[in-house]
């Protein structure tokens, strides 16, 4: 039985920090790829400039191809994924502005549609009703499958030779709430570029309005050296299936050393300081009353104090997170169902304040035969 209830408090205790069926912690920003080629286009180098905000909410992007034609004659040289930007997406040719499209609905394969030329690139070829799809990367050993209507274009005359592509657009940072403190991210998928004809040069450039703040990126350092407020990265070979550059706010010394403690340790804490202030009263209101058979100090803090340690396991999240401010992830799970222990938790502490009134009183009426 001992077992039982001791098996049943873990299952209890653990299961404040199930989040299955919470909503994902990643909160997406803005999702754009680089460009999906056509087999008659070769992508000689790109170049990609990020100017973030000093807030670091928003990103200028600037993606610019330098491509070689193989064929004259109007086509559809690229296809672009790009999704939930904060301003217009846009697209110039050779500096000429050319209007950007969703692929028709009617358009569900490849094979069978005016973006034949771009079949290599697609995740599955499928019969009947079912689209083809491409695979796209945002997340590491995470890829994203996409139907072809979910990609842009643009159609415009070109001839053989060698043409410039600009893309242009503000990007709305990605947000990681899963810890203590927010995480902020822009990123740019890389994977189409596997189907490219042949991978030429990849530069890119970051900028930093404001402040120039401690950026980590899945790409390695920067030709500079170190992360400063202008950086730039120069690849001959695909670096990773995605482009990320994340902040992390600091945040105040009491702050992370609470987040170090962790609000179990903080409960500990405060459970040890009150049952030493309990049992002094016990040990107190027994000196007092030798013959008392029962002490109500030990009764109503049995009650009480059990409770208030458990709420300040509860409360100790939003003291931590009010102490980060506006970057709190304030994602921790169902803290509250630590209360179910409460039942289980009174007993075991009743028993050991009763033992050491117990004994006290033993003691006590001891000394005194002994006088």
């Amino acid at each position: 039985m001992q077992l039982k209830i001791t098996f049943l408090s873990l299952l209890l205790f653990l299961a404040q920090f199930v989040r299955a069926n919470m909503s994902s912690p990643i909160w997406e920003g803005t999702a754009t790829s680089t460009a999906f080629t056509s087999k008659d286009i070769n992508i000689l180098s790109e170049f990609i400039h990020i100017k973030i905000d000093a807030d670091y909410q928003t990103a200028r992007f600037t993606v610019e191809y330098t491509i070689q034609c193989d064929v004259a004659g109007r086509q559809i040289p690229l296809l672009f994924y790009a999704q939930d930007y904060k301003d217009s997406f846009m697209v110039r040719v050779d500096e000429q502005s050319v209007p950007v499209q969703h692929i028709p609905e009617q358009y569900t394969e490849f094979v069978s549609s005016p973006f034949s030329g771009f079949s290599s690139a697609k995740e599955t070829s499928t019969a009947g009703n079912e689209r083809d799809k491409v695979k796209i990367h945002w997340q590491e050993n995470a890829a994203f499958v996409y139907n072809i209507n979910e990609l842009k274009y643009f159609e415009t005359d070109l001839t053989k030779g060698i043409h410039k592509v600009k893309v242009t657009y503000t990007a709305n940072a990605w947000t990681d709430v899963s810890g203590w403190v927010k995480e902020y991210s822009f990123r740019y998928s890389l994977s189409p570029a596997k189907f490219w004809k042949s991978f030429g040069t990849l530069t890119v450039n970051l900028e930093q309005e404001g402040t120039a703040r401690p950026i980590i990126t899945n790409v390695g350092p920067p030709v500079e050296g170190i992360i400063k407020a202008k950086n730039s990265w120069k690849f001959t070979q695909l670096p990773a299936e995605y482009l990320e550059f994340t902040y992390t706010p600091e945040i105040n010394t009491l702050a992370q050393t609470l987040i170090g403690i962790q609000p179990f340790g903080l409960s500990i804490i405060i459970g040890v300081l009150l049952f030493l202030l309990h049992l002094y009263f016990v040990l107190r209101y027994r000196n007092r009353h030798i013959h008392k058979k029962y002490s109500y100090v030990v009764i109503a803090g049995s009650w009480v104090i059990p409770f208030i340690i458990l709420l300040s396991y509860i409360y100790s999240f939003g003291l931590i997170d009010d102490l980060i401010g506006e970057d709190a992830g304030r994602r921790h799970g169902y803290v509250f169902l630590i209360i179910v222990l409460y039942p289980f938790f009174v007993p075991v502490y009743w028993t050991i304040m009763w033992l050491s009134d117990k004994l006290r009183k033993k003691r006590l009426l001891h000394e005194r035969s002994s006088d």
